[in-house]
């Protein structure tokens, strides 16, 4: 008798790469930043530092999370490249759990998934991304999970699948799903508690990025570490000035460093917002998901005055998708889960 492989939900996003999984009847989620280079590191000077060298073919890689050098990864051809495969793979380590045979449930962008002239699947470029994440990759001096089976769902419906089938919506009722991400939005009309999907979205132009690069710049001119997971932290952590001097190398920069966020970030809510209006004039209710939606919050809420608390930012949006994936794929007993858990990474699972 064969065992069922074991589950793992994963939103293989641009900059970010959420895995969730059912332990022990709890719902467990971690969120692994992506920053990778060429070439291997040397050993940590500190014991328990964990040094991640990979090599796929001949390439060698390395994950370096404050590296100026790291590659970037916003753009819509890291779907199906290296560093998708790195990311994954890198983010199933941290889960703390023993390596084994597993199934994975990944995710597309919704102009990547469906066709955008007649809203069917693009099953060569599924099948790309399902083919890229069964290639070969090894780590050294360790062990990688082997992806024995992999599932491509599309991106950001399925985070509010859970909000939808506990709203006491009708079958008349439609919800704006806003996923706005590190390079791609995607946006849907739901029908119902998930009824009928009437219309998709996506732009691969608009997303995080924009916020991130205007970061880089201006933490390289600040003669700072400009790589892409300290700008995505600063970003997320501009408020907190202890935080924004530690990365700021020159001190008389801040201020202009985080205007120049801010205002990248108010484009973004505005671009965003003017797309949302275009695509649905008249939603019954919003709900907001993916790793910029906090800092689109303020320009939907405006866009859309007189729905009031119908404009939902859902509970730590950013990892929504891959917790819902997971609930849906689990089995009906592995289903009956506990509170949710967010584990930092690095922390034992």
């Amino acid at each position: 008798m064969t065992h069922a492989l074991m589950k793992f939900a994963i939103d293989d996003g641009s900059t970010n790469v959420k895995v969730s999984w059912i332990e022990n009847g709890t719902l467990k989620t971690v969120v692994s930043p992506n920053s990778f280079r060429k070439d291997w590191k040397s050993a940590a000077l500190l014991r328990g530092q964990k040094v991640f060298n990979y090599t796929i073919g001949t390439t060698k890689y390395t994950y370096d999370a404050t590296s100026d050098k790291a590659l970037s990864t916003t753009h819509i051809e890291y779907q199906y490249d290296d560093l998708n495969l790195l990311s994954v793979h890198h983010a199933l380590l941290q889960t703390g759990m023993t390596p084994c045979p597993i199934k994975i449930i990944v995710t597309l962008p919704i102009t990547e998934y469906y066709n955008p002239d007649d809203c069917q699947r693009n099953d060569a470029k599924i099948e790309a991304k399902r083919q890229n994440l069964m290639r070969e990759i090894s780590l050294n001096k360790g062990e990688l999970f082997q992806i024995a089976e992999v599932e491509v769902m599309p991106e950001s419906l399925p985070a509010a699948l859970s909000h939808l089938l506990n709203s006491n919506c009708n079958e008349f009722t439609k919800s704006l799903v806003i996923d706005c991400g590190g390079t791609t939005l995607d946006m849907g009309i739901i029908v119902g508690e998930f009824d009928d999907v009437s219309a998709i979205y996506g732009n691969n132009e608009i997303g995080v990025s924009m916020v991130t690069d205007a970061a880089r710049k201006a933490l390289a001119a600040a003669d700072s570490d400009s790589s892409y997971l300290v700008a995505n932290e600063l970003i997320k952590r501009r408020h907190d000035m202890e935080f924004v001097r530690s990365v700021v190398n020159d001190e008389s920069r801040i201020a202009q460093i985080l205007e120049r966020i801010e205002i990248k970030i108010s484009e973004l809510g505005d671009q965003v917002a003017y797309e949302a209006k275009k695509f649905a004039k008249n939603p019954n209710r919003v709900y907001l998901v993916g790793g910029g939606a906090s800092l689109i919050e303020k320009a939907i809420r405006e866009a859309y005055p007189t729905l009031g608390d119908k404009v939902m930012l859902i509970d730590n949006p950013q990892s929504a998708l891959s917790r819902e994936i997971c609930l849906y794929h689990a089995d009906d007993a592995a289903a009956e889960v506990a509170e949710p858990v967010m584990l930092e990474v690095g922390e034992d699972a």
